[in-house]
Parts: structure tokens; C-alpha cells; sequence
């Protein structure tokens, strides 16, 4: 039957048929859900590649992004002090930052490269069995 009729609504369901804005509605729903899947499966790859907490189960969006900025310019730094990236770091966590008082990984949020634990380097390839940073990067 046409809208506006009565049984119209009885009608459309009787034929499988739906209204517009619901197909719409619908679709705009499926969108959605598959955008939010696309978002969230980056995020799961993006904290793969960042140093992690020992303690910490899972990394928030946010605290996800933080991490990695920071993570990015520690990479920077690292890549423009020509040092071999472990004893970079060594020597940033040991001095306590003192020549890095700019640096943006020092100072990001409350995320601090040095409460990560040193076996979160193996995800920065400071390890022997991996391609170091500045291969990576190259």
C-alpha cells in the first residue's frame, strides 16, 4: 500500500519492504561500524610498534597517539645525534635529560620514555636479533 493509507505500514511489512530513512539509517549503521573496525585495527598495529609499559594492559587511543609522538621524536633525536640508539637512551635516562630539556619525548603528557621497562626496546629494535632504528628507518 502507499504511505498515508491505512494498513500501508502493515503492507510494506507483509511485502518486506522498509522505509526509506530506515534503509538509510541502516547503511549509515554498517558505515560506521566498518570505519570504527578500520580505526581500531590501526590502533592495535600502531601499538605494536611503540615501546610498551610492563605493567600497563592496553595503551588507551590517546595515550596510544602520545606514546607514539613522543616515540617519534626520541627516533629523531636519535637519527640526528649519529649515537647508537641504545646508549642514546642509556645516556638520556642516566642523566636524567639534562642536554635534552627540549626534547618533546621528555616531556609528553605523563608518558616518559624512562619508566618504560628496557624489555620494550626489543619493540624499538635495540636488540641484537633485530634491524636497529636507524636501519629501520633508512
Amino acid at each position: 500500500g502507499r504511505p498515508g493509507r491505512p494498513g500501508a505500514a502493515y503492507s510494506a511489512r507483509k511485502h518486506g519492504l522498509h522505509p526509506p530513512h530506515k534503509v538509510q539509517r541502516h547503511a549509515a549503521n554498517i558505515r560506521e561500524r566498518k570505519r570504527m573496525l578500520s580505526i581500531n585495527s590501526a590502533f592495535e598495529e600502531l601499538r605494536c610498534h611503540v615501546p610498551t609499559f610492563p605493567y600497563e594492559k592496553r595503551l588507551s587511543k590517546i595515550d596510544t597517539l602520545r606514546l607514539a609522538i613522543a616515540y617519534i621524536a626520541l627516533l629523531r633525536e636519535i637519527l640526528l645525534s649519529g649515537c647508537d640508539p641504545k646508549s642514546y637512551v642509556d645516556e638520556c635516562v642516566k642523566n636524567g635529560y639534562k642536554n635534552q630539556s627540549d626534547a618533546a619525548w621528555n616531556t609528553s603528557g605523563e608518558l616518559h620514555l624512562s619508566t618504560l621497562a628496557p624489555h620494550s626496546f626489543t619493540h624499538a629494535g635495540f636488540t641484537a636479533g633485530r634491524k636497529g632504528v636507524s636501519e629501520t628507518l633508512t
